[in-house]
């Protein structure tokens, strides 16, 4: 026999697949190893029972042969349902995996990685943990396109604005830079073990001659790697996932982690992936406290309900739909609705232009949901609009504020959700409460809570008769429209109305944002016909 045949099948029978092409010698068709080179990830799970389901879609979906992933799952403490939702995706995926391993009670679980990447001979270690889930497919491959950076970490954002990596750069958020150079460490984390200089990193003191420092696996981490030169690198080439801050307690991560999809589904961004095997729990869907909670959207905008519908379900509101009423349609509205009339000489403050056919449908929409409130007595409502998104969390603020309201009886009509302040008088906190405020001259009404009461004084002000937009009405109601011309034609403005701090719910995007559409602003002016006066 050949010599090279007897050593070539002499490799394959003792390395497997995982031996490297002979030097100079052309991969077969087909071949894609010398592309992909062998990669062990490591995850440290404690806690993550919330992100457990899309960590592992995300693991199903890496755009990256599963046959070269040799992947480790070290469970840190079984105080959820972690365990279980690993072993049971284990025994559904295992086969697709090169292997595929749980261990538990990790002394030094980074290091027991690292190590066992390097024995399985990989020349990719890939460590994270469950409070960073990835949606990015290709981050194996993104961390490992600069081959002479040994040490990468991907940068994470969270909703509330804190990052895995400890304050970033500016020129690294806004991607003025890609890749820059950090002191501390940070997961996940990507290591070259190709580079020879990557053989002395370690997480275990014990390893570092003469080391003095902190027992921290990661302090230990950084030491070896100024030891030996190597830098760290963070990495911002594309959104890589979601950060979930691990100094939250837990109730306050299984909470951030919906508010940030649902701010995701709201920015029409590329979700997480869902194991097809470990499903996400979501919350019971309630009214949040109150009688009903209306969402109101038109039936040609379609796409905004299923966007709507998904929020709702993610963060578990109960919710009514009302069909607004159409400003394209009309000459169609049911008799009682059909006799408004638009106040006199009413021009926009800031376009100076006639009310427009879609602020009337908006206006009438608002008013059949006031209407609803009287007829079936609600004591309180929640009223949405289908263009919102939902501070971090902004459904805790609304049951405290409804708690606080409990115990100091204070009587209000209406709370501000979500507005924009139109005025630049101060406001001021309401004593006893965590989130009331006064409020002053506000637009949008994209988002509020309403008594009984405050729904008779809206409906006793006979406002049909002498129509403006329902975000200029509301004003004139708690007396504090600037116009007085237009609030001496309402008598009694007694409406006690308030606002939130921090609001609850903001657009879903701005008037100078891509994709912003407003059937209001887009609609037709309306042409005000000559009164016959005429006998």
């Amino acid at each position: 026999m050949n010599l090279n045949i007897s050593i070539i099948l002499f490799l394959q029978l003792f390395f497997g697949n995982t031996f490297c092409l002979l030097p100079g010698a052309e991969p077969d068709e087909g071949d894609v190893r010398h592309l992909y080179p062998p990669v062990y990830i490591g995850v440290g799970l404690g806690e993550h029972a919330h992100a457990i389901p899309y960590l592992l879609g995300w693991l199903e979906n890496l755009d990256y042969p599963k046959d070269r992933i040799r992947l480790e799952l070290f469970i840190l403490n079984k105080e959820d349902a972690t365990i279980h939702q690993v072993k049971w995706w284990i025994d559904s995926t295992k086969q697709y995996f090169k292997s595929v391993k749980v261990t538990e009670d990790s002394e030094n679980w980074m290091e027991s990685a690292l190590r066992n990447g390097r024995l399985q001979k990989s020349e990719r270690c890939l460590l994270f943990s469950g409070d960073t889930v990835p949606t990015e497919v290709n981050m194996i491959q993104l961390l490992s396109n600069e081959k002479s950076h040994v040490v990468v970490s991907p940068l994470f954002r969270s909703i509330d604005d804190s990052f895995n990596i400890e304050d970033p750069s500016e020129s690294l958020l806004e991607r003025k830079n890609v890749r820059e150079e950090i002191v501390s460490f940070a997961l996940p984390i990507a290591i070259n073990l190709v580079s020879m200089d990557s053989s002395y990193l370690t997480f275990d003191k014990n390893n570092l001659p003469y080391y003095k420092g902190a027992d921290d696996p990661t302090e230990v981490f950084v030491t070896s790697a100024k030891t030996m030169g190597i830098s760290l690198w963070a990495d911002n080439q594309v959104n890589y996932g979601i950060f979930v801050n691990p100094e939250l307690d837990i109730d306050d991560r299984r909470n951030t982690i919906r508010y940030h999809i649902a701010d995701m589904i709201a920015d029409e961004k590329p979700l997480p992936f869902v194991s097809r095997s470990v499903r996400p729990w979501q919350p019971e869907a309630t009214k949040q406290g109150v009688d009903k909670i209306y969402l109101i959207n038109l039936k040609r905008r379609s796409e905004r309900l299923d966007r709507m519908q998904k929020i709702f379900d993610l963060l578990g509101i109960e919710y009514s739909l009302l069909e607004a009423t159409d400003g394209q349609k009309l000459d169609q509205l049911p008799e009682d609705l059909k006799n408004y009339h638009i106040l006199d000489k009413y021009l926009d403050p800031i376009t100076k232009r006639p009310m427009k056919n879609g602020e009337i449908g908006c206006f009438l929409s608002h008013y059949r949901i006031w209407q609803d409130v009287v007829k079936n007595k609600y004591e309180k409502v929640i009223v949405f609009e289908d263009d919102l998104r939902f501070s971090h969390d902004g459904l805790t603020r609304v049951r405290e504020v409804l708690q606080d309201l409990g115990a100091s009886g204070k009587e209000w009509d209406l709370i501000y959700l979500g507005r924009k302040k139109q005025s630049d008088n101060e406001e001021l906190w309401i004593s006893y409460h965590r989130h009331l405020s006064s409020v002053e001259y506000s637009y949008w009404t994209l988002g509020y809570m309403l008594s009984l009461r405050g729904a008779e004084k809206l409906l006793a002000a006979e406002p049909l008769n002498k129509m403006v937009p329902v975000d200029e009405y509301l004003p004139i109601m708690f007396d504090k429209h600037p116009n007085k011309d237009w609030s001496s034609q309402f008598e009694h403005r007694n409406l006690n109305a308030f606002t939130l701090y921090p609001l609850v719910v903001f657009p879903q995007r701005y008037t100078n944002q891509p994709g912003y559409i407003s059937d209001t602003e887009d609609s037709v002016i309306v042409t005000i016909k000559p009164i016959n006066t005429e006998l």
